[in-house]
């Protein structure tokens, strides 16, 4: 998978910063890319460069290393790509700006949950040894050697073994131990896999199933039926065939969907969420969209929605307004972000200055992010920040619901699906709901209010989307449709 996020690491020599922990914070560039800035060691006898897991987005706490690009032993030059890292965000691309050889690799591709700061590498000057290398001492934990198993006293031993028998014997439950007994099984012979060791109902069903076994006699089983047992068994005539019982597969959890977890759950706890809702008529948009397309110009219902919210946070700024530290500051800028659903999780790039952009402006634009967005090669700069968040779950049939507001933004609004009612007059309309969550500290009734009384009369006014463009001039558009 190809990255276009970059982050670049320098060579700084310190005798004892590396054994400290301690490390430079990282630095933004003015484009928001995080440039990581890691401290290395350089001592008289040993001339290596310890490379560690850098910090490439303001909520990293760790990364995966997708692929090295280098192998060990290659040189490498400033602006080489020594390897792909997914953060909770995306992968980024990690390029070097010294030159010297890549000595060791001491966390293989796919090697999952790396912290920040953990040692991933060492490299070497040109001319050096570099099969030779010696590894840094990462911690003072790294030092501590566990105890060697051969060192273990018999009696130790002895006492594992046993402790661990008790524990197996504690962790079955009343339905394994009925099976145990039904299939005349020893507990020990059966692999567990329940936490702590846990046996389950299905490590039995499953030994059963591959031995090919049969219940035992049960006349021949001293064992006197408990009162649930003989209730089951006149309430029930079904046979329980073994190895019928439905199976599951563990689907591990993204770096990416872990911090969206903690973010939303930061959100809703933190953040005095309200909302408001209103309904436009986007009969005048459809309709605007079939003239485009017949001019051979394609462009989606949410083009312009996040063309018209983007006029009513012109109008309304008080919604677009991100937090600082405890303050609210309103942006001049309108960058919109919108989420996107990839199989990592939900990202939102985007759309910078999406007021000053054209319709099909925005849809060339959206277009392209969203695709690299699922390919996972977007820019830190290009999902990092923004000030207003749109969600649409229209296109899937959801005809309204509320969205978790997306800090340090205050606002997030939900479109859901279009639907055709009777108006006023008689006649139908096509009518769409939106949903804005807000954050009460920092933004009003009011200013909600008409911040939707604006993108309303935009949607039902769509030549305000569109006078003074390129798309103008080519529907000689006059007066609203």
């Amino acid at each position: 998978m190809a990255a276009s996020g970059i982050v670049r690491f320098g060579r700084r020599f310190s005798k004892h910063l590396l054994s400290t922990g301690l490390k430079e914070p990282n630095k933004i560039t003015e484009n928001g890319q995080y440039i990581a800035r890691t401290f290395f060691t350089k001592c008289a006898d040993q001339a290596s460069t310890p490379v560690l897991m850098p910090a490439l987005s303001p909520t990293m706490s760790e990364g995966t290393i997708v692929k090295w690009l280098k192998k060990e032993g290659e040189s490498v030059v400033p602006g080489d790509v020594l390897c792909e890292i997914q953060t909770d965000k995306a992968v980024v691309s990690m390029e070097v700006d010294d030159e010297g050889i890549l000595a060791k690799i001491l966390k293989p591709e796919n090697t999952a949950d790396i912290k920040i700061g953990t040692l991933i590498a060492v490299m070497v000057e040109e001319g050096d040894d570099w099969r030779s290398v010696e590894i840094p001492v990462e911690s003072d934990s790294t030092q501590k050697e566990p105890v060697s198993t051969s060192q273990k006293s018999p009696s130790t031993e002895d006492h594992t073994t046993t402790t661990k028998s008790s524990h197996t014997e504690l962790s079955i439950g009343p339905s394994v131990r009925k099976l145990l007994e039904e299939y005349n099984i020893t507990a020990a012979t059966v692999q567990p896999s329940g936490p702590h060791g846990r046996l389950l109902k299905g490590d039995i069903l499953k030994y059963v199933k591959s031995n090919s076994l049969s219940k035992q006699d049960l006349g021949t089983i001293s064992k006197t039926p408990s009162k649930e047992e003989v209730i089951q068994t006149s309430q029930s005539t079904t046979t329980f065939v073994p190895g019928e019982e439905e199976e599951f597969i563990d689907i591990p959890l993204t770096n990416m969907r872990r911090t969206i977890a903690r973010r939303l759950t930061e959100s809703k706890m933190t953040i005095p969420h309200s909302y408001i809702s209103i309904e436009s008529n986007i009969k005048a948009v459809s309709h605007l969209r079939k003239q485009l397309l017949g001019e051979g110009i394609k462009v989606s219902m949410n083009d312009f929605i996040i063309k018209a919210s983007a006029i009513a946070l012109q109008r309304v700024p008080a919604l677009n307004a991100v937090w600082q530290g405890e303050e609210v500051k309103m942006s001049g800028n309108v960058d919109i972000s919108v989420a996107v659903a990839t199989d990592q999780g939900l990202i939102t790039p985007i759309i910078k200055n999406a007021a000053y952009l054209a319709v099909d402006e925005i849809s060339s634009s959206i277009k392209d992010l969203a695709v690299r967005a699922r390919e996972g090669k977007l820019q830190l700069h290009e999902f990092q920040g923004g000030t207003f968040t749109i969600s649409n779950l229209g296109m899937f049939g959801i005809s309204e619901f509320t969205a978790v507001i997306n800090p340090p933004q205050t606002a997030i609004m939900a479109i859901g699906s279009s639907r055709l009612v009777a108006g006023e007059d008689g006649q139908s309309q096509t009518n769409m709901t939106v949903t804005v969550s807000y954050d009460s500290r920092a933004i009003d009734e009011t200013n909600a209010s008409q911040f939707l009384e604006v993108f309303k009369e935009v949607m039902e006014s769509p030549s305000l989307m569109i006078v003074g463009s390129s798309l103008s001039s080519t529907l000689k558009v006059a007066g609203s449709y």
